[in-house]
């Protein structure tokens, strides 16, 4: 009788169990959880006549983002995440200060100056994709917003072949841009463009508030 009772709980744990499985298989109740890493070529955006960007300005993005499916196809949603930027801008401005502006001058063309930033970032996107829970390789299009916040910033001039550090430097602690990302797979074609100027509303040159926005271009990796 004892072993009839154990083969009879044995059996039934089993059935119960590879039900389960099957369900999981065909379950579409998944969500498209993601690490992303991004890589992007940086330039500047409404920029004064005399500005020159020389040589080659990138960014490094890395984070994870919360997939929030709206339809019972999980093809439509929203995604939200938290991730860290490291930014690098080339260019020919040179700064100084009066202590309530920040003048910004051209410098000679084989004067550069790079800019580096750490940022933490909220990535906040509309999502739509062809994935399936058996098909790791989809279309997507992503759009939506980046909330940034620029924790460390530093500059360093190189005038011939003499490094200077730049003291005077004031950013736009939020930075606030458009996002998209588009492609198959695992390789996505990534845009990020800033509404918020890059300096702060005290930065000047010529006697006019520059305005400069950043334009990020380049690759978008997701990671199951």
């Amino acid at each position: 009788m004892f072993k009839k009772i154990i083969f009879c709980l044995s059996t039934t744990t089993c059935l119960i169990a590879q039900s389960e499985n099957d369900s999981l298989s065909i379950d579409p109740s998944y969500l498209e959880d993601q690490i992303y890493v991004g890589l992007t070529y940086n330039v500047f955006s409404n920029t004064p006549d005399s500005f020159v960007q020389d040589g080659f300005a990138y960014g490094v993005a890395v984070g994870f983002i919360k997939d929030i499916p709206f339809n019972e196809q999980r093809n439509i949603g929203i995604g939200i995440g938290l991730g860290y930027t490291f930014n690098t801008y080339i260019q020919n401005l040179g700064g100084t200060d009066d202590m309530l502006v920040q003048n910004f001058t051209t410098k000679a063309y084989s004067d550069t100056y790079t800019i580096n930033t750490n940022s933490f970032e909220l990535p906040i996107e509309f999502r739509w994709r062809t994935s399936t829970l058996e098909k790791y390789k989809f279309w997507r299009i992503y759009t939506g917003i980046n909330i940034s916040y620029v924790f460390n910033s530093n500059a360093i001039g190189l005038s011939g072949d003499e490094l200077v550090d730049i003291q005077v430097l004031t950013l736009e602690r939020w930075q606030y841009a458009y996002t998209l990302a588009a492609g198959y797979g695992t390789w996505n074609f990534y845009m990020n463009y800033s509404f918020v100027p890059f300096f702060d509303k005290n930065s000047v040159f010529e006697s006019e508030k520059l305005n400069m926005n950043t334009f990020r271009l380049g690759v978008m990796f997701y990671l199951l």
